[in-house]
């Protein structure tokens, strides 16, 4: 049994090794990978939000404890995005989208979604993780109603990127046994555990995935094949 203390960091070594294999097999899904995940890494703040209402992880160096945010932030929330928004195409064997119609590009739903998570921050400091859901669920019924043809996506990916993640922190729950109890202040929480892992954790990962799905392909007007 691994010590708790790296358990922020072994989660980030999974997820990595799940993104090098797709990465790896599909040269086709790499630019997408990329885009979102570096798109997204700059999420990996929201841990200046949940820092210690919510969880108060160790971190390497230190850092989360000193700032708030440490190299897993950014790290995990670069390999969620990028998981996240490929994890459709990779699993059903689809093809990566192309532009089809138009070549404009889409940001305005895109830079909402950080201004509306500080907007409710500020309204609501003490829940900040279900401050994530809400963004995540707003963004993936805007992306739905404006476009369509993503809405299967946007389900799909929400289920199998909650179940991913459910799977992923199973698995570092039987590596570092007891670090849920140690990181998360469960008093603040809704007090519900599916298999060691508080169900903030699903539904964040159900409507965050949800929306950053199809970010890639609704932001540059792509379609897929």
């Amino acid at each position: 049994m691994v010590s708790s203390t790296y358990a922020y960091a072994i989660g980030c070594l999974i997820l990595f090794i799940i993104w090098i294999l797709i990465f790896a097999q599909r040269k086709d899904l790499r630019p997408e990978m990329l885009w979102a995940g570096f798109l997204g890494m700059p999420f990996g703040l929201i841990d200046f939000f949940l820092v210690p209402m919510y969880w108060n992880p160790d971190s390497l160096f230190d850092l989360i404890e000193k700032y708030g945010v440490g190299i897993e932030s950014f790290v995990f929330l670069f390999l969620m995005a990028s998981l996240a928004a490929v994890i459709y195409q990779f699993l059903f064997k689809r093809k990566a989208p192309k532009p089809k119609r138009s070549n404009h590009h889409h940001i305005v739903l895109l830079l909402a979604t950080p201004i509306l998570y500080v907007i409710l921050s500020v309204i609501f400091p003490l829940h900040a993780i279900y401050n994530v859901m809400i963004v995540g669920a707003a963004g993936a019924l805007a992306t739905a109603y404006l476009r369509k043809d993503l809405r299967k996506q946007i389900l799909t990916s929400a289920y199998l990127f909650s179940l991913l993640y459910l799977g992923v922190f199973v698995l570092v729950n039987l590596i570092c046994d007891g670090w849920v109890g140690r990181f998360y202040n469960l008093e603040n929480t809704w007090g519900i555990l599916i298999w060691g892992v508080p169900l903030e954790e699903i539904a964040v990962a159900f409507f965050a995935g949800a929306f950053w799905s199809t970010i890639y392909e609704y932001t540059n007007s792509y379609r897929g094949k």
